[in-house]
């Protein structure tokens, strides 16, 4: 807020309130002075009063001391209530009232004047008359200079009845002084303005600084960090509130003129600050003098840590700069624990582990044994599928902590991934102490675990690798404790086994082929052979079972049993039965109406590719009829999920493919499956043919399999036939639709399958015999 002020000149200056409020502190300031003006005033005007005996100048002096008690009374009554003038109309009233007081004073001064020129001839009376007038309009410059109107109103109030008492005695003396007072006036009225700029400078200049100390009091003391300024001396200047929040010291310790020496040894004598930091803080405080370039120290200040910067001046001194980094220093920690550790167990990780093996493995001396242990959980998957994977992370952190209390102080345990743990023994002396931790892993992880009221039964298998006996490198043992648990598992449940070489040479031929197949799939390298099945009805070949090959450029021809799990393991699969069902409806497309082709699918297809999609791709691209392929899937697949594959098999029924299920007999048979999906034909597996002509029990079997998918309307084939007198016994009982094996032709390519199919039954059975 701002006020008003218009001057003679009819000007107008924008002053602030609290300008203003200094401006009206001025005028009511000064009560010696006004106190000896009027002294000065009453005795002229006693004297003359006395000199003369008029009885209208003898009522002046009775009149000023009036005036002045009552301007006094009032000066003193703004002194107590200066506290509550806080706005601008408060000061303008206060304001008013003096200047009433005041021009009523000189007006009453003024009048006495012209009194004395017109009532007494005195020459004495009016040199005193004078005097008094020049000397209170001095003092009225003096006292009242802060309100440059109320100056001009005084000085006309004065001025004016002098001069007018000076001419009308006629007396050219007189006139001659009266032109004269004139300026002198004038002067006066000047000087008080410049009084009053200069008054009015030093208030602006005095609230602009008062101002910009408040807000730089007001930024120190709310920054976050604290700050501490000393002189070339090293002694306190300035220092905020947070840095006692932050190093908590008695205040009349760290004051203005205190050394740095001092303050730290009261930290240190506080327990606050170690000898070694305070040693280190002064050290940084002597050799930034005369270096302006800032440096950094943290030191640790009870339970806080404390960053302190060290900034030189160019006057000598130092700013110091400190920040509580604790709680950044405790994310940081934290960030670092869950970089390294399991968020779920709390155990060290992968990164951890591989870190602690390789110091380990660098500490290890001539006869010291190390022992790398892969943990799995039997049947963690089961427990998730069935009980929720809530239950499934309970069931983690029991055997986390279970295998924390298994192991040595020395050993550590660490989570790899969801339900792999990995242990590090150092202290083993021998084989048999690491066989000890492994037993006692295997059964400690083996015992009931109860989960929210539930008991649950979570085995474990063990692999273990041994250094140096199997190598010192931290990756190759990790490597072959892995390989020797996947041996383990393989071997069943509960298990443990060691690393031996030839596992290594076994994953180095798994990974050749791996490589090498996907090569082959890259370049279309992959072959596709057929079978044919002879139909007993029309003898006559009406199906070929599509089959792959894979003839290597180096190795030759490379069995399935070698590929195929490969292919299975790491999904490439799904590109191989792209291209086999592809191949083979197109080699079939060129084949009499009469003859389908028959493809193989894997469970894998059916969990991570779209079926449908790849069959509905293959018939668009041959052109073939939908009728003509059959697709063969395996029992194991029916145990899998059953609504996912119902619907799916529903679909490319739906499209006019035929299903056949392959192996029949040989897996989880069950005579559920050939009424809930929907199947056109079982395949008996060659292990029913094998025994039929030595074993009747075997025979009698395999008839009565045969005779119940017939008479459930499917057509039913008998794989592995590879004799006429096994062939004789199959189709004695008129029920078997196809034979499928040896005694026909092995799987052969698409050239000679074709040349199969225009020859009567009776040369293909002679030709195979």
């Amino acid at each position: 807020m701002s006020v008003t002020r218009n001057g003679p000149e009819n000007t107008a200056r924008e002053l602030p309130v609290e300008v203003y409020v200094s401006m009206v502190d001025a005028l009511y300031e000064d009560v010696r002075s006004l106190l000896l003006g009027v002294l000065a005033a009453l005795a002229g005007t006693v004297y003359v009063a006395v000199l003369t005996g008029n009885p209208i100048l003898v009522g002046f002096p009775f009149a000023i001391v009036l005036i002045a008690a009552g301007r006094v009374l009032r000066m003193r009554a703004y002194r107590r209530e200066r506290r509550d003038v806080r706005s601008a109309e408060q000061a303008r009233r206060w304001e008013r009232e003096y200047t009433i007081g005041a021009n009523l004073l000189v007006f009453t001064i003024g009048l006495w004047c012209l009194a004395c020129f017109v009532l007494t001839t005195l020459p004495s009376a009016h040199l005193f008359c004078v005097a008094v007038a020049l000397s209170y309009m001095v003092g009225v410059g003096g006292r009242n200079f802060a309100n440059g109107p109320f100056v001009d109103n005084q000085i006309a109030l004065l001025c004016a009845p002098l001069v007018l008492g000076m001419v009308m005695t006629g007396n050219w003396d007189y006139l001659i002084l009266a032109c004269f007072a004139v300026p002198f006036f004038a002067s006066v009225r000047s000087i008080a303005r410049r009084l009053r700029d200069i008054l009015l400078n030093a208030i602006i200049a005095k609230r602009d600084v008062s101002l910009l100390a408040d807000r730089f009091d007001t930024a120190l003391n709310n920054m976050p960090h604290g700050l501490a300024m000393f002189d070339a001396d090293g002694r306190v200047l300035v220092v905020n509130r947070r840095w006692s929040e932050i190093l908590p010291i008695d205040p009349e310790t760290i004051t203005t003129r205190s050394r740095c020496e001092a303050i730290i040894a009261a930290y240190v004598e506080l327990g606050l600050l170690s000898e070694r930091d305070g040693g280190r803080i002064i050290e940084a405080v002597g050799t930034r003098r005369g270096d302006l370039a800032s440096s950094q120290l943290e030191v640790t200040a009870g339970d806080r840590n404390v960053d302190m910067t060290f900034q030189p001046m160019e006057s000598g001194g130092l700013v110091v700069a400190i920040e509580d980094i604790t709680e950044k220093r405790r994310t940081e920690a934290r960030i670092a624990h869950m970089a390294r550790h399991d968020a779920l167990t709390g155990l060290p990780n992968r990164s951890l582990y591989q870190e602690r093996l390789e110091a380990a493995l660098a500490m290890m001396n001539g006869d010291d044994m190390l022992a790398v242990l892969f943990v799995d959980l039997d049947n963690f998957q089961q427990i998730n599928d069935t009980l929720g994977h809530s239950m499934g992370d309970a069931v983690l952190i029991e055997v986390a902590d279970r295998l924390r209390f298994t192991v040595g102080e020395n050993d550590v345990v660490a989570r790899f991934s969801a339900d792999e743990f990995v242990i590090l023994q150092t202290g083993a002396r021998s084989e048999h102490d690491v066989i000890s931790l492994a037993g006692r892993v295997i059964e400690t992880v083996g015992d009931i675990v109860q989960v929210e009221g539930k008991a649950i039964a979570c085995g474990a298998s063990v692999g273990i690798a041994l250094a140096p006996r199997d190598g010192t490198d931290a990756d190759q043992l990790l490597k072959s404790a892995d390989m020797a648990l996947a041996r383990a598992k393989a071997g069943g449940r509960g298990m443990l086994h060691f690393y031996e070489e030839e596992m290594d040479r076994r994953a180095q031929a798994r990974r050749a082929i791996e490589m090498d197949l996907r090569r082959a799939l890259q370049n279309d390298e992959l072959a596709v052979y057929f079978q044919p099945l002879l139909n007993l009805k029309t003898l006559s070949v009406t199906t070929c079972e599509a089959l792959v090959r894979w003839p290597h450029p180096v190795r030759g021809m490379i069995s399935p049993a070698e590929f195929i799990p490969v292919a299975e393991e790491t999904g490439l699969v799904l590109e191989m039965g792209r291209q086999v069902m592809r191949k083979a409806c197109l080699a079939c497309a060129g084949w009499p109406d009469g003859v389908r082709v028959a493809v193989n699918l894997s469970s894998v297809q059916f969990e991570r590719d779209d079926v449908v999609a790849v069959v509905a791709e293959a018939l668009s691209i041959s052109g073939l009829d939908p009728s003509r392929l059959e697709l063969e899937i395996t029992e194991t697949l029916l145990l899998k999920d059953s609504a996912p594959v119902l619907e799916t098999l529903e679909r490319l029924k739906a499209m006019g493919v035929r299903v056949s299920l392959d192996d029949f007999g040989t897996g989880y048979s069950s005579l559920s499956y050939l009424h809930k999906f929907p199947i056109d034909k079982v395949k008996i597996d060659r292990s029913f043919v094998r025994p039929i002509t030595t074993d009747r029990k075997a025979a009698k079997l395999l008839r009565g399999v045969t005779r119940l998918g017939a008479e459930l309307g499917l057509a039913v084939v008998v794989e592995g036939v590879e004799t006429h007198e096994q062939l004789k016994m199959i189709d004695a009982a008129g029920v078997v639709t196809e034979i499928q094996g040896f005694i026909l032709s092995p799987a052969v390519p698409d050239a000679q399958v074709r040349a199969m199919m225009g020859r009567t039954a009776k040369d293909l059975l002679t030709k195979a015999a």
